[in-house]
């Protein structure tokens, strides 16, 4: 006769065990997480870019659209010829970066060009990194970006000296 460690009893009893222990530490956290770790941002902007945003509508007036916060890959795509092996190694390094503002052809909706408003965390080495890459495919790409540092004040002439090729 066989010889077993446990009884069939005490399997059922270990099985139902463990999938409480399993409804415990996987599904009951998991629910109480969606419920109760989010709440809503007061603004999408943050203070720096709506004053910078106020400053912009009032100069471009109804040239174009002004779009905030664009994730890149809705500017930009992984070109055909990247094999699918690499496409999504590509695509990942679009797809979670945003670009402050954008503005569109009211007509055709096409990208006039990029802006990208530079505070004091675009002096952190990680932050220039990303700052050299978005250079890199927005050249690439043939998307003009514009940078303007954060200010307290704006001068509208020089903004749209700067952008008026664009528009």
């Amino acid at each position: 006769m066989p010889y077993f460690l446990f009884t069939s009893q005490q399997f059922l009893v270990g099985g139902i065990a463990f999938v409480v222990l399993l409804l415990f530490v996987i599904v009951l956290p998991a629910r109480h997480t969606s419920a109760k770790s989010y709440e809503r941002l007061p603004s999408i902007l943050t203070p720096s870019e709506q004053h910078f945003y106020k400053v912009l509508s009032s100069v471009i007036k109804e040239q174009a659209i002004i779009m905030a916060k664009v994730r890149v890959a809705d500017l930009l795509k992984v070109r055909r010829s990247i094999s699918k092996k690499h496409f999504w190694s590509y695509f990942s390094k679009i797809s979670q970066k945003h670009i402050d503002f954008v503005l569109i052809d009211p007509q055709t909706f096409t990208t006039l060009c990029a802006i990208e408003l530079d505070d004091k965390s675009h002096l952190n080495l990680d932050r220039m990194k990303r700052d050299r890459f978005i250079n890199q495919v927005m050249a690439q790409t043939g998307i003009p970006l514009y940078r303007f540092s954060v200010r307290r004040r704006y001068n509208r002439n020089m903004i749209f000296e700067r952008l008026k090729d664009c528009l």
